[in-house]
């Protein structure tokens, strides 16, 4: 049976012809040469394809930052990338350390997200177009955590606080649309006739607690748009 690689087969205990293994020879270089270019070709291939690739944009999954004084707005290539407190980057949104994201493509739109770390479980993104970077936003909303404070939601919804002792309230922020407080007075007297409590104005701006009884001082909270 002819080998597939050679033409010529041999039967065992038989002389071959000289010419015949010569040719045997000459077929075996042949197909080790051939496989040898097409190894080359193979290789060939790749190194264009990562050439043409100058971003190496595929090629990247994730790399611990190492240098001090990055600036964020210079990573524009898709991967992630972390940043412990010893190389805190510029244009951070919060904290000192965090892992960033970077998706999307510069002929139309780059992403980026940005993880805090630690006890902070706070998520901001910003997108960069027409050559310029947006400002950071945290996907939670904006928050003032003082005594008188607010969250403001991504959906619009506004949420404020606080706790005082005069009876009149001016909202940190204005509401636009609707405003609904709550109140709890801090004070009690055993008498009926004196215990009477409300509202007296509202607006968007704030409202009036009036109290016929005894007032120490009041919580509040108020929800709206």
């Amino acid at each position: 049976m002819a080998n597939s690689m050679i033409p010529y087969s041999f039967i065992p205990g038989t002389k071959a012809k000289a010419g015949e293994v010569n040719a045997n020879f000459i077929a075996l270089a042949d197909t080790i040469e051939a496989n040898r270019q097409t190894a080359a070709d193979d290789i060939e291939a790749v190194n264009e394809v990562l050439k043409t690739k100058a971003d190496k944009t595929e090629l990247i999954n994730e790399h611990t930052v190492t240098e001090s004084n990055t600036d964020l707005n210079n990573y524009k290539t898709k991967g992630t990338y972390v940043f412990t407190a010893a190389y805190k980057p510029k244009n951070i949104p919060k904290g000192d350390a965090g892992m960033l994201i970077v998706t999307g493509d510069e002929k139309s739109l780059i992403k980026q997200i940005w993880f805090c770390t630690e006890d902070n479980p706070e998520i901001y993104t910003r997108n960069f177009t027409a050559s310029k970077w947006s400002d950071w936003r945290s996907i939670y909303g904006i928050v003032n955590k003082n005594v008188t404070g607010y969250l403001r939601l991504q959906n619009g919804l506004l949420i404020q606080w606080g706790s005082q002792v005069g009876s009149i309230i001016v909202y940190p922020i204005a509401y636009s649309k609707l405003a609904c407080p709550i109140f709890c007075k801090n004070g009690f007297a055993a008498s009926t006739e004196r215990s009477d409590t409300g509202l007296t104005a509202q607006s968007l701006t704030g409202f009036t607690m009036t109290s016929g009884g005894v007032f120490w001082s009041m919580n509040w909270i108020s929800i709206g748009y």
